[in-house]
This record gives C-alpha cells, sequence and structure tokens, in this order.
C-alpha cells in the first residue's frame, strides 16, 4: 500500500546513504508499515536507518575500484515492532524509494531495547499501585508526589526466567520538595513490572543486614547540588571568566553530515542505539587520500554492580543494548556543555506512535586548544619553537537514569585519534538502617546512604581500513632481556625488547591488558610496508583504562556480557555483528554476544576485512567525594599512527604566539613584560 505520491517522493530531500533517518522519513516508514499491517496491534519500538552492505558503500564511497562505481544506494528503513499485548516482536525492513515492505519477520524468545515511553509509563503505573502505596504509606509517605522511580532493566529475574515476558524493575526514591536529589532519599523496595499487562507483579523488599532493624527510615537528610540550593552568597567569588574566541572563524567545513578539518575527513550520523557514529574516516597524505576507518562506535557498554544480595546481583546495566545512547542523548547548551565557536547536528528518533520526535544540538562539534605539540630547546643558543596542539571535538552527551556520560571523539593534528568518556551525574545509592554498614561492596557517602561498588566496560567497534579493506592485528609485549647481565648480548644487563605477535585466528585474539609487558596493539596492513621501518604500515590501539572484569565466570553479568571479560577481540567483518552484547540485548540469556561470535569455530583474521572490538574500564569504589554530584571520571582510548607516515605528520602545524592568541601576563609584582614568542624564544 503506497502512502505518498511520486510528486511527494520527488521532493524528499536526497539524503547520503549513511545520514540517520530525517522526521520525514520515520514518518514514512511509520505509515507504510502500518498501512501494510493494518489488522494488528503494535507500537513501534524503533525506526532507524537499515545502513547499506558494507561492499556496496565501499563502491560508492571510492575505496573499491575494481568494479564500476555505484552512484545510487536504496534508502531503507528497519523498524522492530511491538505487538500488543503479548509483546511478540516482529522486524520489517522498509524500502523508502519504492514505499514497501521489503521484508517481515517475527522474531520469538527477544525483548528490543526500553524505550522512552516505556520509562514514564512504568513510573507513573508504579506510583498509582496499590501495593506500592502501601509500601509508601508504612514508610510514612503521604504524598505520592514525592515518590519517584527509575525503571531499569531486569537483566534476568529468577521468578520470570526467560524473555516471553517484557519485564523491568523500578528503583524507588523520594523528594523533600521540587528539584530535590532523589538519590539522598532511597527507598528499600523494588516492584517489578509486566509491560505486556502494565502491572506490577511483585514487590521486593531490600532487607537489612546485619540489623537489629526489620526496615530502614527514609534518610530526611538533604544532600543537594543544583545553585538554588547552595545558595548565591555561597559560591566562590574569586573566579572570573574564561573566554574562547575564534575572531576568524572555525578551521572545520562542514558540509551536511561531512566534515573536513585540516587532512582528516569523515562523515557522522546518529542511531537510537550507538548514539554518534563515525564513518569513512581518511587522511590527507601529501597528494594521497589515505583511508583509515570505515566505522567505529560504541558497540556496548555494561555496568556490574558489586553486591551479591537480591536485587542488587540484577543491577549491571547495558546502557547502549538496554536503554539506547540515542535514545538518552541530551539536548546540549551552549556555553555549558561546549565552549567556543559551536556547531550543532540535530537528531531524530521516533515515539511508540512512529511520529519522530527531534532532540535538537544532540551532537556538538568544535575546536579547541590541547597544550604543547611539540617543542624542542637548542640549549647551545637558547632558540626555542613550540608547536602547540590543536584538536576536533565531536561529542554528545547521555543521561541514563542517574548516571550522565559525556562521550568525546577527539582528532588531532600528528594523526591521533582518541575516544574519551567523562562520566558523571550521581551516583546509584542504597537506603541502610541505622546500625547498618555496606560491608566489603560499598561505602557510606552520607548517613544511612551506600553507594556500592560497581566498573563501567565501555566496548568499541572498530572497522578498519588501513590503507584498504584487509587488515590484520599485532601484539606487542615488552620483555627484559633473556640473556644474562655478561652475556655477549646483553653485556652491561641493561637490554629489553619488544616481542610482535600478529593475532592470527578469532582464538587467538582474545586477548587481555598487562602492564607487565606494556602491552599495545597495533591495526597493520601486510600489503603495504613502510620504506624506512621495513615493517607493514599501521596503526597503534591503546588504553591507560584497562581492568580486568571481577564477577565470576559463573555469574548472570559474566554470561550476559563475556565482552568484557577480554581487553581486545578481533573478528572477520560480518554486516550482522554489529553489537558485543547481543542484538536483542534486553533480558539476554548469553547466546548471542561477542564471546559466541569468536569461539563458534576458528575463523581467519589475517590479512582479511575484520572488526576489532577493544574494551576500556573503570572500577569504580565510590567516595564520599563523589556525592551528591559525582566530579567527572575520565576514561579513554587512544589509536595514533605507527610507522603510518615518513615522518612527524604535524611538522606543517605553524607555531602560535601571542599576537595571534592574544595571550597576556597576569598582573603581578615585578612583572618583567617579556616579549617572546613561541616560535622563536632565546633563553
Amino acid at each position: 500500500m503506497k502512502t505518498a505520491t511520486a510528486a511527494t517522493m520527488s521532493k524528499r530531500p536526497y539524503a547520503h546513504p549513511l545520514d540517520h533517518l530525517t522526521g520525514d522519513e520515520v514518518v514514512h516508514a511509520a505509515e507504510i508499515v502500518r498501512g501494510e499491517r493494518a489488522g494488528m496491534n503494535f507500537v513501534f519500538n524503533t525506526i532507524t536507518l537499515k545502513e547499506p552492505p558494507k561492499p556496496v558503500m565501499m563502491s560508492y564511497l571510492g575505496w573499491d575500484k575494481s568494479k564500476p562505481r555505484i552512484t545510487h544506494v536504496e534508502r531503507e528503513a528497519f523498524v522492530i515492532i511491538l505487538e500488543k499485548p503479548t509483546m511478540k516482536v516482529y522486524e520489517a525492513v522498509v524500502s523508502l524509494d519504492n514505499e514497501t515492505i521489503k521484508s517481515w519477520k517475527y522474531v520469538p524468545d527477544v525483548q528490543p531495547i526500553l524505550t522512552m515511553d516505556e520509562m514514564f509509563e512504568v513510573e507513573e503505573l508504579v506510583l498509582k499501585d496499590e501495593g506500592v502505596r502501601a509500601e509508601c504509606a508504612e514508610l510514612g509517605i503521604k504524598d505520592m508526589s514525592n515518590v519517584f522511580a527509575d525503571p531499569w532493566a531486569i537483566a534476568r529475574h529468577v521468578n520470570y526466567p526467560g524473555r516471553s515476558k517484557r519485564m523491568m524493575q523500578a528503583l524507588m526514591y523520594m523528594r523533600t520538595c521540587e528539584d530535590d536529589n532523589q538519590y539522598a532519599h532511597p527507598l528499600d523496595f523494588v516492584p517489578i513490572i509486566d509491560l505486556g499487562t502494565m502491572k506490577v507483579v511483585d514487590i521486593e523488599r531490600i532487607k537489612p543486614r546485619n540489623s537489629k532493624f526489620t526496615r530502614p527510615t527514609i534518610p530526611q537528610m538533604n544532600h543537594n547540588f543544583l545553585p538554588e540550593f547552595i545558595g548565591e552568597e555561597n559560591m566562590r567569588k574569586d573566579i572570573k571568566p574564561i573566554i574562547v574566541q575564534q575572531p576568524q572563524g572555525v578551521s572545520f567545513t562542514v558540509k551536511g553530515n561531512e566534515i573536513d578539518w585540516q587532512k582528516w575527513n569523515m562523515r557522522i550520523s546518529m542511531n537510537y542505539r550507538e548514539g554518534l557514529v563515525i564513518h569513512n574516516v581518511s587522511y590527507k597524505d601529501g597528494d594521497e587520500t589515505r583511508p583509515l576507518f570505515y566505522r567505529i562506535a560504541m558497540s556496548e557498554m555494561v555496568v556490574p554492580y558489586a553486591d551479591p544480595n537480591t536485587p542488587h546481583h540484577r543491577k549491571h546495566a547495558f546502557d547502549v543494548g538496554e536503554y539506547g545512547m540515542g535514545l538518552c542523548t541530551n539536548s546540549l547548551t551552549l556555553g555549558c556543555d561546549c565552549l567556543g565557536s559551536i556547531y550543532y547536528f540535530d537528531a531524530c528518533f521516533n515515539d511508540h506512535n512512529g511520529k519522530p520526535f527531534h532532540v535538537p544540538n544532540a551532537i556538538c562539534l568544535h575546536e579547541e586548544d590541547h597544550g604543547v605539540l611539540f617543542k624542542h630547546t637548542d640549549y647551545r643558543n637558547g632558540r626555542a619553537h613550540t608547536v602547540r596542539s590543536r584538536r576536533l571535538v565531536i561529542s554528545q552527551i547521555v543521561t541514563v537514569a542517574n548516571y550522565d556520560y559525556a562521550l568525546y571523539y577527539y582528532f588531532y593534528q600528528d594523526g591521533t585519534f582518541e575516544y574519551e568518556v567523562k562520566a558523571t551525574g550521581e551516583l546509584n545509592t542504597h537506603v541502610m538502617a541505622e546500625d547498618e554498614t555496606p560491608g566489603d561492596y560499598g561505602v557510606t557517602v552520607a548517613p544511612q546512604i551506600n553507594a556500592q561498588y560497581h566498573q563501567h566496560f565501555f566496548t568499541m567497534r572498530i572497522d578498519p581500513m588501513i590503507d584498504g579493506p584487509n587488515n590484520s592485528v599485532v601484539q606487542y609485549d615488552s620483555y627484559t632481556s633473556p640473556f644474562p647481565t655478561g652475556h655477549e648480548r646483553n653485556k652491561y644487563g641493561n637490554a629489553f625488547l619488544a616481542k610482535p605477535t600478529v593475532l592470527k585466528d578469532t582464538f587467538e585474539a582474545q586477548t587481555t591488558a598487562n602492564f607487565e609487558t606494556s602491552r599495545f596493539w597495533k591495526i597493520i596492513n601486510e600489503s603495504r610496508i613502510h620504506p624506512y621501518a621495513k615493517e607493514p604500515v599501521g596503526w597503534k590501539i591503546m588504553s591507560n583504562n584497562m581492568s580486568p572484569f571481577y564477577p565470576s565466570e559463573e555469574s548472570v553479568v559474566a554470561q550476559r556480557a563475556p565482552f568484557a571479560k577480554k581487553g581486545l577481540w578481533v573478528t572477520p567483518y560480518n554486516e550482522n555483528q554489529m553489537f558485543a552484547g547481543g542484538f536483542y540485548c534486553n533480558q539476554s540469556d548469553g547466546t548471542d554476544n561477542l564471546e559466541v561470535w569468536a569461539n563458534r569455530e576458528r575463523q581467519n583474521v589475517q590479512n582479511t576485512d575484520i572488526v576489532v572490538w577493544f574494551s576500556f574500564a573503570v572500577t569504580h569504589l565510590p567516595r564520599v567525594e563523589d556525592f551528591p554530584v559525582m566530579p567527572v571520571e575520565h576514561v579513554s582510548m587512544m589509536m595514533k599512527p605507527a610507522n603510518f607516515f615518513m615522518c612527524n605528520p604535524a611538522l606543517d602545524v605553524p607555531p602560535t604566539n601571542k599576537k595571534v592568541n592574544l595571550s597576556t601576563i597576569a598582573p603581578q609584582p615585578h612583572n618583567d613584560k617579556s616579549s617572546s614568542c613561541c616560535g622563536n624564544n632565546r633563553l
């Protein structure tokens, strides 16, 4: 059934094949599905771009020159539908060009991502439930407008096994007034919700441990951070403005979703699940444009909590696969979230009715100073040459219940790429009885408030094309020389060496960090040998934020998130393997994930089209200083060219000086008013 005339379709603006769906396209896809499935009672879980196959795009983008270049790519939407009230799941591929459903499939025994519509519906349901009201009354709460629920995925519940029912759990809190910090007043019970029937099917009380009390009281002390609670009179008075200006404009150019910055070129998109995605990254090296990465995005993250007692063992949030980094993205504020000369991109998602909802200023693009790029002083004549670093920043910020994650893609002038997470927001808190302690699994951040130990694992899916589609990964470990001091090959005992190991197959390419050997990895192209180094050109991948996965092998979270057990995996490219925790991560059973794919059979990953999965992490043992709001915790991974260029690729970055950046000397006693400049210092 067609829903738009040819004239209407001809007016639809042309989109690059990798651009995320527009609001009109969301509506169009929903109308096509609704028209062909008019007899069904359903809601739209998600409507998103179905990215074209990689071989098609490699031709379209001009990298594959083995055949005539593809110049048109069909525009398709991928639609996930929930039938009501059964919550059966259907997938549809919709051709927006031909206005037809190309495929329709029932997918048994899965539960798709939880949506914002469901979050609001569950909170409203919980607060009206008589059992919940009775629990609150027993705690002395008379006004239910002061009660709030954070709906969480349920992980795996012993009383509701499997995925035949779409379930959630609600973590409960109270506020003493509007905008009060609810995490200062946690409640001691957890409602369990069946989303199919939209009923609270159980309420679990969290009993105090090692306490004379059978039930804790609600902590009444307020712990707030908003300025109206702090009071203007208590704000610091010794802070003066820092103003970031680019009077001649920015150094990047934007065409649609394509970004050019100095020698870098890339495209961006935004989807409901991964959020910000970087596509088709290349670097201009002299007259040659060299391909680097086909696609980079955060594939999954998991946050396992350490407390083994029920229901805390179910607290291991998959913030990508259960909630969606796109669906949880913020609308960013100029001068607050982003500073300087800012270019914004909007995002568009869908609600349950198939209508678009827009997030203005969802992606921030800007440049920022990043200290010294390189410097050398010739001590003989005092000549100092300093070049300051600048980086391009592409970012989004997401809020997933209590936590906020600021997510940054950085591109540097020396060819370095970095992905950084700044974790902030509020700790997930649990109430304790007056005489209770957190035991071995948390810390008391305020009277009766327990912040439990937990970890954050961030798993990047990196689809490389280092100088072409066929790549390999080499692991490097450094060792003390095996020859003892005095040996002819180590006469003075100072020798150490680095051992490279090519990861040849999916069994070998499952590896962890090793700080004793300063381990890192390189993605290489074995078909292109560097003329100086006499080894394949490559790109080094590393992180100072790699951690063991502490839950036991048999734990529920280890079964559901085994990708976090290893720091690096390499698999052959497979367009159906996009998410380390499996496509249907919500209430997952562990049968579809990165570990399963890698161990299914021994597959070649040398000199072929590969995907690199890289995990970095932080083990968060909360501090009192993290409450009531947490200063950012920095965690990142980095890739750097390693024997890829002929020399430092940033040699042509001009030095700056005070005339350019308007630096001045702050007033100080005995000011010598030096007139030296960065490009020509004399000692």
